[in-house]
């Protein structure tokens, strides 16, 4: 059957980014339409909010040699079946490089950022096996956190330049406004000053990117409670988006706050009361409004909310990580706890943890 050019393109535009992936083969045409930028960031808003996984980072430490390797998981979960959820682990490369280890992952459209301990950095899409080592220019005195994000340069073309923010993070008075921003086309390092930022007291709690700003979660410095901070590629510059009153309000807010997406185009937000031992999850679309209140089971060992999502049916989907442990947890309509089985995942899971939503973004050249 003959179809009209503009119909094969919006059908293929909902087609899952591994499916599409090998559908490039079919015929020249194919090929040609899946690799364009304008039909890449059509299929990017489609996908948003429909797939995502879990990446989840094992340290493994090589017994025969003085050092460690970090090796990258992903974390795909099977939600269509519905009486037993299952886990989907698949080990991505290339990540486990000897001597490098991994400090910190961050997300977006596709592209995963990983900061080594070593001052370097890896941008990687696993789907397309494509990576990029990145050499910071020089090595901070302090903690950095990172962030990556895009400005979109041409909208009708669909093309995007994607970028890095680097800033600095603890009690410092010195630097605190220097913020480093990395362009992809020039392959270089920019100093940006915003004397408007205070500087994260910390490394952020939790980071997200929804539709190319990145967003972190945490407090400032000589602020008593924490914030949302994003930062603007445009404008180079960061901008503060406040928390719901309850979790202003709520006193020990440490490891019970987590940054999430919602079905791709909203802010969420889960917040554990240390009090009522409930957890509350928000939503901003205009403003913050409560989507759902759920009891969780007893945890132990300090547990901290690493990741979550909302997938299609309305499921709430989180990641729950301790010492020693990591534990995946499906909350149904009826606010009943199903724990997914991680049998294949290593106990003394470390590192950080994200969502991560494969697409068909390159890798910037």
């Amino acid at each position: 059957m003959e179809l009209a050019s503009d119909m094969i393109e919006e059908i293929l535009s909902w087609v899952p980014s591994r499916s599409l992936l090998r559908l490039k083969t079919t015929c020249k045409q194919w090929e040609t339409l899946i690799a364009e930028p304008r039909f890449i960031k059509k299929h990017l808003s489609n996908m948003r909010g429909r797939v995502q996984q879990f990446i989840v980072l094992n340290h493994s430490s090589n017994t025969e040699v003085a050092y460690s390797t970090s090796t990258l998981s992903c974390v795909g979960i099977y939600l269509d079946e519905l009486e037993i959820p299952c886990l989907n682990l698949q080990v991505l490369q290339p990540i486990s490089t000897p001597g490098l280890l991994v400090q910190n992952t961050y997300h977006s459209d596709g592209l995963l950022l990983f900061v080594m301990r070593s001052n370097i950095l890896l941008v990687l899409n696993p789907l397309l096996q494509q990576s990029r080592w990145i050499k910071c220019c020089y090595r901070l005195k302090y903690v950095s956190g990172y962030g990556l994000g895009c400005i979109s340069s041409n909208q009708s073309l669909g093309h995007s330049d994607y970028r890095i923010v680097r800033f600095l993070c603890g009690p410092c008075d010195v630097g605190k406004s220097r913020i480093e921003v990395y362009e992809f086309k020039s392959d270089s390092w920019r100093v940006v000053v915003d004397k408007r930022f205070e500087g994260f007291f910390n490394l952020p709690e939790s980071s997200v990117c929804l539709r190319g700003t990145p967003y972190w979660l945490g407090c400032l410095n000589g602020k008593p409670f924490a914030t949302i901070q994003s930062f603007n590629f445009a404008k180079e510059r960061f901008e503060s988006l406040f928390l719901p009153p309850s979790c202003i309000e709520s006193k020990k807010l440490e490891n019970s706050l987590s940054l999430g997406v919602f079905r791709g185009d909203r802010f969420s937000l889960l917040h554990k009361c240390r009090d009522t031992n409930k957890i509350h999850l928000w939503v901003m679309k205009k403003h913050w409004s409560r989507l759902m209140t759920v009891s969780p089971p007893e945890f132990y060992m300090c547990p901290k909310f690493s990741s979550h999502f909302v997938e299609k049916n309305g499921r709430l989907v989180l990641s729950v990580r301790g010492l020693g442990y990591m534990s995946i947890y499906i909350v149904g309509k009826k606010q009943e706890f199903q724990k997914v089985k991680c049998s294949s995942i290593d106990p003394s899971t470390g590192g950080s943890c994200c969502y991560y939503v494969p697409t068909l973004v390159p890798v910037p050249s």
